[in-house]
């Protein structure tokens, strides 16, 4: 975040370009401000590792474990193009690659010839910064994005609620409640925000034993548009999870780790 902000800061004034020797130089300033602060509180730090080392190998596997459970449903469906099910990845995609391409900012207009882009292009540039320092494919990296989104976003839902009853419950609590409610709460704010796919999936499991009809198919799209059509409308209520399964690389999906970062 700290490395993508720099690198956009002065890409906007034109300071430097954004090339993958501009990032790379202020990856090597950052590292060398962290060397510096990592020596002269050593010992600080190192006392915290050897004390938590369990705790930081638990939240290590399982960001992990989320990663690789996201991937895999992109991996089923991983296409970018689509003229029914793509949703907003045609528009996403294309306003990233014009990011990644751009050498200063606000980046080129990938419709409009000769323009800018005029929308929130912030959360496509954190993404660009890791592509361009890696230097794979965009269609790969925006495939890889969303899972990494995904395990930010419950891994940092548990970290939250995890040291929150740590710290409060003191020697009173069990020693498995912080880690049933970090996962509590990491469940709740990006899978169970929303119960309408479990009620889709009792009434698809009535059918198929009450009724003994199929099963049918999920509709997820029912469950972003809850809002009663009276008056007629088309209010979009989506939640973490449905962009999340979706795939939508979107500013909206994006900033959630981000906003618990702050907490």
């Amino acid at each position: 975040l700290v490395i993508a902000w720099l690198t956009w800061v002065l890409a906007s004034l034109r300071w430097l370009e954004f090339t993958r020797g501009t990032i790379v130089t202020l990856f090597v300033f950052l590292l060398l401000i962290s060397c510096s602060i990592a020596i002269s509180h050593y010992k600080r730090i190192s006392y915290w590792i050897r004390t938590n080392k369990k705790y930081i190998l638990k939240v290590e596997l399982l960001w992990l474990g989320l990663f690789i459970f996201d991937l895999l449903i992109r991996r089923a469906n991983p296409d970018l193009w689509h003229p029914v099910y793509g949703g907003e990845k045609p528009m996403d995609f294309s306003y990233f690659n014009a990011v990644i391409k751009s050498t200063y900012f606000p980046p080129y207009d990938p419709w409009f010839s000769g323009g800018h882009i005029n929308y929130y292009y912030y959360g496509f540039f954190v993404v660009a910064v890791l592509i361009k320092a890696i230097g794979i494919d965009p269609a790969v990296g925006f495939n890889l994005a969303v899972p990494m989104f995904f395990a930010l976003t419950v891994a940092g839902a548990y970290t939250v609620v995890y040291n929150l009853a740590d710290g409060t419950c003191g020697d009173r609590r069990p020693r498995w409640s912080p880690i049933l409610g970090g996962l509590v709460a990491g469940l709740l704010v990006a899978v169970a925000a929303n119960l309408d796919g479990a009620i889709q999936m009792g009434q698809g499991v009535w059918r198929v034993l009450v009724e003994g009809v199929p099963f049918g198919e999920f509709d997820f799209w029912r469950s972003s548009r809850m809002m009663p059509p009276d008056p007629p409308g088309f209010e979009i209520t989506e939640f973490p999870f449905f962009t999340f399964l979706f795939g939508d690389l979107h500013a909206h999906m994006i900033a959630i780790p981000f906003t618990i970062l702050k907490k």
